[in-house]
């Protein structure tokens, strides 16, 4: 689990190529469990990166300002200087709770609801889904699990898929909230972190939902137990645009024929080149949706 929280306010085009940076492992001495790029609303962006334990802050910046300069975004001497104005300080109990959903509404999207322990309601409905409170640290972007719980929404109206892989599950909502609608389906949620399906595995009991949620910790898609388990009619990856499009060549095969794909945490701007990647793969588009900058995808393979 995270120890230490790196907080940087700076402009888009740095943000997010420090986060992407972090999150991403590019620094070998500095791979976040997780890190993001937020817009402010104010003109100014935010990096927040967790790291599991405090990092070198002169050796970060160091390397930070080298790409930073090597991607022609800014001057070593600008970014520097940017950088000098991060901070990094040690994680407590109010952090955890500004980090999970402690603070937070429910989250609702289509027929879905996500609750925290703090706001849970006194009957859970089939399309519930409760996150243990202080631990939702790895879920993703808040406007991005209401437009993946929307595309997923959208889907079951059309189809009944058989057998679902959630990509970079995170602490398990996605595929826990079809799991609580279809609880005999399997669903075969993956993650990169190993606490983030720890995490996934202890909502899946808080959630009273059975082994056909299996979580498991792989990367990417090299992992031979993924492709044991396909062909899958629905792919749920509400991961970074990244590795959404690095991935395309390898996950569309693992998809049956009609099957869906629905795609987040990506904002609207990203959105071209991931339609890109799917459409030269034989995907079509179903939908798009957008909430401020954060948009999503729905595919559908012939």
């Amino acid at each position: 689990m995270p120890t230490h929280v790196y907080r940087l306010t700076t402009t888009r085009s740095i943000a997010t190529r420090v986060a992407d940076a972090l999150g991403d492992g590019e620094l070998v001495f500095a791979f976040a469990d997780a890190a993001g790029a937020f817009d402010h609303g104010d003109g100014t962006w935010g990096v927040e990166a967790y790291f599991p334990e405090a990092l070198d802050e002169a050796d970060l910046a160091e390397s930070l300002a080298d790409l930073l300069e090597a991607d022609g975004i800014v001057s070593r001497e600008a970014a520097l200087a940017t950088l000098a104005r991060a901070t990094q300080r040690p994680l407590d109990g109010a952090d955890w709770a500004a980090i999970g959903l402690d603070a937070l509404p429910p989250i609702a999207a289509g027929r879905f609801r996500v609750f925290g322990e703090h706001n849970r309601p006194e009957a859970l409905r089939r399309e519930d889904v409760l996150i243990e409170a202080s631990s939702a640290f790895g879920s993703g972007d808040h406007a991005s699990t209401q437009l993946s719980l929307a595309g997923l929404d959208e889907i079951l109206k059309l189809a009944r898929p058989r057998n679902v892989l959630d990509l970079g599950t995170g602490t398990g909502i996605l595929g826990l909230a079809f799991a609580r609608l279809c609880p005999t389906v399997p669903v075969l949620a993956t993650d990169i972190a190993p606490h983030a399906v720890a995490t996934a595995e202890r909502n899946r009991r808080l959630n009273g939902v059975d082994r056909a949620f299996r979580a498991l910790t792989a990367d990417g898609l090299t992992d031979v137990r993924i492709a044991r388990a396909a062909p899958f009619d629905l792919v749920l990856a509400n991961i970074l645009p990244d590795p959404l499009c690095h991935m395309a060549g390898a996950l569309v095969p693992l998809m049956a024929p009609g099957a869906f794909l629905v795609v987040a945490g990506l904002r609207i701007g990203e959105q071209s080149r991931l339609e890109h990647a799917y459409r030269a793969r034989g995907l079509r588009l179903v939908s798009r949706r957008s909430i401020k900058e954060w948009a999503s995808l729905t595919f559908q393979k012939p």
